[in-house]
């Protein structure tokens, strides 16, 4: 069992070693070599001699890997790290200065590359559930990851080895270093497929702690992009439009003038595929006045925000006829979900135009408008009513479509705060009024019904 460092060795066996270790060299069996080694190490061991204690561990190594003995080296893993009294930080020592020759065994061979496996998942084994070596277990346990994911193709394997770690936990692991593990579970769950898992994962890192460190830039860039693509999976557009503003703002993606091309690119295409609300409104405004835009992006693109923040109709098939190609050569609108979206975005536009300036619609004009049909034009009215984005009332026997104008209309980015509150006065006034009269209503009926109960009573006891 392991114990902790003394604050003083009972013997200092330095001067032993030193006169030990000439003598052990010279012995021609290695394996003799071991044994006088697996000696001193017993002594050192029972003396609390942290410092010797090292020196003789790292010398059994050497000895063993020189010789190419990985197997008796990794007995001697679980044997030692279980020996009675061994120290914490000899253990600490002894399992490193292991990891670090694991290189020297060839992947490329199938003998070596087994027994490379054998050694990790001893290592492993030896470190589960020991705090001081956490570190150790969880560096083993990326190579093996990599390992199978390389050499069998198993990435299952591989996410189930490395996404076991919780890293975000380790006291004696680098800041950078668990993000750096952090980010490679986040990578093969992506691979996986697993984006609920990647998405749990990636809550393990917040954005404003990527600085300041020697790979933030590198960390954040790589974060950001796992980011977006988890919003690509879920149709998340305005996430992935605030993610895309923060990479293009790292000096690291600005030197790659193609890549920042194309993420001004999708950063237009992105946010006119947003559902509109005050902060998309107030984020396509923005990139609209954005000069980087202007200058990075094509024109006939960067038109896309004019047309979607200006109070005219949108005719579909002018946007189809114009930016067909653009349309063709974008990966993001060859997505046939993203491409009805658009649609869905130019007749919801359209709807609130039409809340703007009308007061009365008769539905067969709305659904020449909108270029629908009277059911899809009724469909996509009530839709937005839910959503709050407009105020309406469907007149169904007259086929007339009433806009209330007491909410704040689309595209309007300021409000005039005396008459907003005049608005608001008003609906709560109407609210007011509408329940005492249903009040009042339900307490006539109550008199009512009070009243035939006691006719039908006289007329009982009159009979």
């Amino acid at each position: 069992m392991s114990r902790e460092d003394p604050i003083k060795a009972e013997k200092d066996f330095s001067a032993t070693l030193d006169e030990q270790f000439p003598l052990i060299e010279k012995l021609p069996d290695y394996k003799q070599a071991l044994d006088k080694y697996l000696v001193l190490e017993k002594q050192t061991r029972q003396s609390s001699d942290l410092a010797s204690s090292k020196r003789v561990l790292a010398r059994i190594v050497s000895t063993l890997i020189d010789n190419e003995d990985w197997e008796y080296l990794n007995d001697l893993i679980t044997i030692l790290s279980k020996k009675h009294g061994q120290l914490k930080s000899s253990i600490q020592a002894f399992i490193g200065q292991v990891i670090d020759n694991l290189d020297k065994l060839n992947e490329s061979h199938k003998k070596e590359l087994d027994m490379k496996i054998k050694i990790i998942e001893t290592i492993r084994t030896v470190t589960d559930k020991k705090i001081f070596v956490e570190v150790e277990r969880a560096v083993v346990s990326k190579k093996l990851a990599e390992i199978y994911l390389d050499k069998f193709n198993d990435l299952d394997k591989a996410v189930d080895i490395l996404c076991d770690l919780q890293v975000e936990t380790y006291s004696l692991m680098p800041f950078s270093d668990k993000i750096e593990y952090i980010l490679q579970q986040i990578k093969l769950t992506l691979q996986k497929g697993d984006y609920n898992q990647a998405r749990i994962l990636s809550r393990k890192i917040l954005l404003k702690s990527l600085k300041n460190f020697e790979k933030a830039d590198e960390f954040k860039s790589i974060y950001l992009k796992y980011l977006i693509e988890i919003s690509i999976f879920d149709y998340d557009y305005i996430s992935i439009v605030k993610n895309l503003l923060l990479l293009i703002d790292i000096p690291l993606i600005k030197e790659t003038k193609e890549e920042y091309k194309s993420y001004l690119v999708e950063i237009v295409y992105y946010i006119i595929l947003s559902p509109y609300d005050p902060h998309q409104n107030d984020l396509i405004n923005k990139i609209k006045q954005n000069p980087i835009f202007a200058k990075n992006v094509d024109s006939q693109v960067f038109k896309l925000l004019d047309i979607f923040t200006t109070n005219e109709l949108i005719h579909w098939s002018n946007i189809e006829s114009l930016y067909k190609d653009y349309f063709q050569q974008s990966s993001i609108l060859k997505n046939e979900t993203n491409f009805k979206n658009l649609q869905k975005r130019i007749i919801e536009h359209n709807l609130r135009i039409i809340n703007k300036f009308y007061q009365f619609i008769k539905l067969e004009r709305l659904a020449y408008l909108l270029q629908l049909s009277i059911d899809e034009s009724e469909q996509y009215v009530s839709e937005l009513v839910n959503q709050g984005m407009i105020s309406a009332k469907i007149n169904r026997p007259q086929g007339i479509i009433k806009f209330d104008k007491t909410k704040s209309e689309g595209n309007t980015t300021t409000t005039d705060s005396t008459s907003a509150d005049h608005n608001v006065n008003v609906l709560l006034n109407d609210w007011c009024y509408d329940i005492d009269k249903l009040l009042e209503e339900v307490d006539s009926i109550g008199h009512l019904i009070n009243k035939e109960e006691m006719m039908h009573g006289i007329k009982q006891k009159v009979k």
